[in-house]
C-alpha cells in the first residue's frame, strides 16, 4: 500500500491545488494521500479565507484522503518552522515514505544543493544573515544575500550566478521546498522527497483571466464581490462551498475586527510583557506598543509597523504571537519536542481503513474530538499535548469573532463539529 504526505494551506483550493493532488497520484501511484493543512491562521499570520472544516470538504472532494491539522503553534511560524514541524507531523506516522511538494523551479536538485549547503555552513551563513540583517536588509533579501556569499566562498559554479540565486529564493514554494530538505536532513526522516513544477500564477498574482487563478486572486474576488466572475476558474465544489458561505454572511471576513481584538491586548500589556513574546525584541516592543496608541483598523496597524527591516508578513504573524501569548519559552518548548498530536479534521470514506492504521503505527495520539483530552483551555500546563490543543481551540474561538452575521460569533466549535467525512 503506497501512502504519500502533501503538506497544504488550501486558502482556499483552487485548480492549481488538484493539478498538484493529480500529479502526485500519477507519478507516486499513491493508494492514499495524506495532507497536513494549517486550522485558522495560516503561514502568513492571517485568518484563512473561511474554516478549516469547509476547506477539509473542498480538500476531501478534491482528492486528498486524510485530513490532518497542523498546530496552531507551528502553522503561523516562519518558513523553516512551518516546514520542518509538517514534516515531522508526516514522519510520526510511520506510514507514509514520500512527501510530494510544488516549487517554481520544479527541480529538486538545484533545491537540495541549496539546502545542503546552507546546513554544512550553518555557522558562517548564519554570521553573514545577522549582518546584512544590522545593515537593515529585510530577511528575505538578508538570506539571498547570505547564501550568495557562501557560494562564492565554496566556488559553487553550477549555482552561483546571482540572477538565478535570487529567482529561486524569490519563489515562495521554492522556500519551502528547501526548508523541507533542510528537515530532511535535521532530523534524519526516512521520508522520500518529490518536487513538481507549480504551475499558474505566481503566489501574489490577482489577475483573474489566467487559467490557473492563485488563492490570492480568489480571496481578493471574494472581498470585492467578485466570486461568480471566477466560477469556471475553481473547482465546482470550491464555488459552491464559497457561495454559501457568503450567502450565510459568513465571509468574507472582517479584518478590523481581528485588528481591534489585538490592539485590545496590545494597549492592555506593558513593554515587558511584549519583550517576552516570539520575535519581539525590546526596540521592537517599544514600537509596537506606540504604534498602538494610535491607530484603529487592521491595514492601518500593518502600514505604522511597516520597515525595512522587517516584512508585511513577517509583522502580521508578530501580531499573531502576541494575540494568542506565544512567548518564547512556550515555542522554544514545542519547537523542541515537535507535533504532540494528530488532529482529525476529515477523511474519505474509502480510506477510513487509514484510522485504525494510524491509531497502531503512529507515534502520536489521534484526536477526533478536543473533549478526548481537553473540557476547556489549559495555557498554563506543563503537558505540551493540552497546551498546543489550547491554542488552536482559542484559534477557532478568535476567528468566529470575524464573521459578518454575529449569530455565528460562537465559541468551543471545535467541540461541536465532527470529522468531516465525504466519498
Amino acid at each position: 500500500m503506497k501512502i504519500v504526505g502533501i503538506i497544504v494551506e488550501y486558502n482556499p483550493f483552487h485548480k492549481g491545488h488538484l493539478y498538484h493532488i493529480n500529479k502526485t497520484r500519477e507519478i507516486t501511484k499513491a493508494d492514499y494521500i495524506i495532507a497536513i493543512m494549517s486550522g485558522h491562521f495560516t503561514q502568513r499570520g492571517t485568518p484563512a479565507l473561511c474554516d478549516k472544516w469547509n476547506r477539509t470538504k473542498m480538500a476531501l472532494k478534491g482528492g486528498v484522503d486524510l485530513l490532518i491539522e497542523l498546530p496552531l503553534c507551528f502553522s503561523i511560524r516562519s518558513a523553516e518552522y512551518f516546514a520542518q514541524s509538517s514534516l515531522r507531523l508526516l514522519d510520526s506516522l510511520n506510514i507514509v515514505d514520500q512527501v510530494v511538494f510544488g516549487s517554481e523551479l520544479g527541480q529538486i536538485e538545484i533545491l537540495a544543493k541549496i539546502s545542503s549547503l546552507m546546513l554544512s555552513s550553518n555557522q558562517y551563513y548564519e554570521k553573514r544573515l545577522k549582518n546584512y540583517l544590522k545593515k537593515g536588509q529585510a530577511y528575505p533579501v538578508a538570506r539571498k544575500n547570505a547564501l550568495l556569499d557562501i557560494i562564492k566562498v565554496k566556488k559553487l559554479e553550477s549555482i552561483s550566478k546571482k540572477e538565478n540565486i535570487y529567482k529561486i529564493l524569490g519563489g515562495s514554494n521554492n522556500i519551502l521546498g528547501i526548508e523541507y530538505l533542510k528537515a530532511k536532513q535535521k532530523y534524519q526522516l526516512n521520508i522520500d522527497l518529490k518536487t513538481i513544477k507549480r504551475i499558474g500564477q505566481n503566489y501574489h498574482s490577482d489577475n483573474i483571466e489566467d487559467k490557473y487563478i492563485s488563492a490570492t486572486s480568489i480571496r481578493r474576488a471574494i472581498y470585492k464581490n467578485n466570486l461568480d466572475k471566477i466560477k469556471d476558474k475553481i473547482p465546482n465544489y470550491s464555488y459552491k462551498i464559497l457561495r454559501d458561505e457568503i450567502r450565510k454572511n459568513k465571509i468574507p471576513l472582517i479584518k478590523d475586527n481581528l485588528a481591534l481584538i489585538i490592539l485590545a491586548k496590545l494597549r492592555h500589556l506593558d513593554v515587558n510583557n511584549l519583550k517576552k513574546i516570539h520575535d519581539v525584541n525590546p526596540n521592537l516592543a517599544q514600537r509596537i506598543k506606540a504604534v498602538a496608541q494610535k491607530t484603529g483598523n487592521y491595514n492601518q496597524l500593518i502600514s505604522a509597523l511597516n520597515t525595512r527591516s522587517y516584512t508585511k508578513t513577517r509583522f502580521q504573524r508578530i501580531l499573531l504571537n502576541i494575540l494568542f501569548d506565544l512567548d518564547q519559552k512556550t515555542i522554544e518548548k514545542h519547537d523542541k519536542k515537535g507535533p504532540s498530536y494528530l488532529r482529525i479534521l476529515g477523511v474519505s470514506l474509502k480510506a477510513e481503513n487509514l484510522l485504525s492504521i494510524l491509531s497502531k503505527e503512529a507515534d502520536l495520539p489521534l484526536i477526533y474530538n478536543p473533549s478526548q483530552y481537553l473540557n476547556d483551555l489549559s495555557f498554563k500546563t506543563k503537558d505540551l499535548l493540552k497546551n498546543s490543543l489550547s491554542y488552536d481551540l482559542y484559534a477557532t474561538d478568535i476567528f468566529s469573532l470575524l464573521y459578518q452575521d454575529p449569530s455565528y460569533r460562537i465559541a468551543k466549535m471545535d467541540y461541536k463539529n465532527k470529522v468531516i467525512k465525504i466519498n
